[in-house]
């Protein structure tokens, strides 16, 4: 073995030693910043390469610049997963603004552009300089691989893998056969997100507005049809929140929700919020709730949500950011 991969699985092996609880320190923390913008997903999941994969990949000379522990782009690796991907741009909106992007790979649009089916995912190559690791002694990984996905995507690489990596040692997994049924349902799959897409987009847009008392199944519809499209829809679970949010102020008709997000105090939010990407829906009523009752809305509201003990600190800083004042 080379010296220099000796020293980079030393390194290697120093740092998850000293690190057993990062993969699920940085899970919570991307999970606890895409909820707090509102934004639907599927699930998240952060692994580190394990020994034997980092060793092959240092010796394979199709990967020259993966000489060391710090350079490697993937020891850190992140999946979010997405039910359909046009939720996939404002996802990647909010990891820009959580992480610096150093580089994006988009598999999808390379594998279109050689006029084929296959892997489809969006991947963010960002800096891992503002992590707690960062400032140590000792060297450390510069960076972390997130990839974007649908789970339809995620379910089509996943079973590949496995058939072609893990059982290389038999040749019937490159023969012609298998090689056209994985094409065959990577181009199934590529229709089957198209229709999906659809479907979003049909629901999002499409009814007439619902008067009267506001419910947790309408009020994505509702919200669509007061703020546009632009802001996407939250997880369905996330909406009974709202309810409960707005209840607490009682705003229980879509009359009063519409006169709470005017279009005069949206653009003024927005413009006090200055958000690098549109928030979800359920994130957008918690904001102009805030806006318009400041702390009376954190008193009311604190205990709201899966995460309530990190609520108090997110409403402080958004108070903060509003300078401290209504609107």
């Amino acid at each position: 073995m080379a010296k220099k991969a000796r020293r980079a699985l030393q390194d290697y092996d120093t740092w998850i030693q000293a690190h057993p609880t990062v993969a699920a320190d940085l899970e919570a923390h991307i999970i606890d910043v895409l909820d707090d913008a509102g934004l639907t997903f599927d699930r998240v999941s952060v692994r580190i390469k394990d020994r034997t994969s980092f060793a092959r990949k240092l010796a394979n000379e199709a990967y020259p610049d993966y000489d060391s522990f710090t350079d490697a782009h993937d020891v850190i690796g992140v999946r979010v997963i997405t039910f359909h991907s046009s939720e996939i741009p404002q996802l990647k909106d909010a990891l820009s603004g959580l992480f610096t992007v150093v580089r994006v790979i988009d598999k999808a649009a390379e594998t279109a552009r050689e006029g084929r089916f296959g892997y489809a995912s969006q991947h963010l190559i960002v800096s891992a300089k503002d992590e707690p690791w960062a400032a140590e002694d000792g060297a450390s990984p510069k960076y972390i691989e997130i990839q974007l996905r649908t789970v339809l995507q995620h379910a089509w690489a996943e079973f590949e893998h496995d058939v072609r990596y893990k059982n290389q040692q038999h040749p019937e997994t490159s023969s012609p056969e298998v090689q056209r049924a994985f094409t065959l349902a990577a181009g199934l799959i590529e229709l089957a997100d198209e229709q999906f897409d659809k479907i979003a987009g049909i629901i999002g847009t499409s009814g007439e507005e619902v008067e009267g008392a506001l419910n947790e199944q309408s009020l994505p519809r509702v919200l669509s049809r007061i703020v546009g499209s632009k802001y996407p829809t939250s997880r369905v679970d996330y909406y009974h929140y709202a309810i409960e949010m707005l209840a607490a102020h009682d705003i229980t008709t879509v009359a009063q929700l519409r006169e709470l997000l005017a279009p005069k105090r949206l653009k003024a939010l927005r413009k006090a919020m200055n958000y690098p990407y549109y928030p979800g829906q359920v994130r957008l009523v918690d904001d102009m709730l805030l806006f318009a009752y400041g702390r009376e809305h954190i008193r009311k509201t604190v205990h709201i949500g899966d995460n309530a003990q990190s609520r108090p600190g997110r409403l402080g800083n958004r108070w903060q950011q509003l300078g401290q004042k209504t609107g």
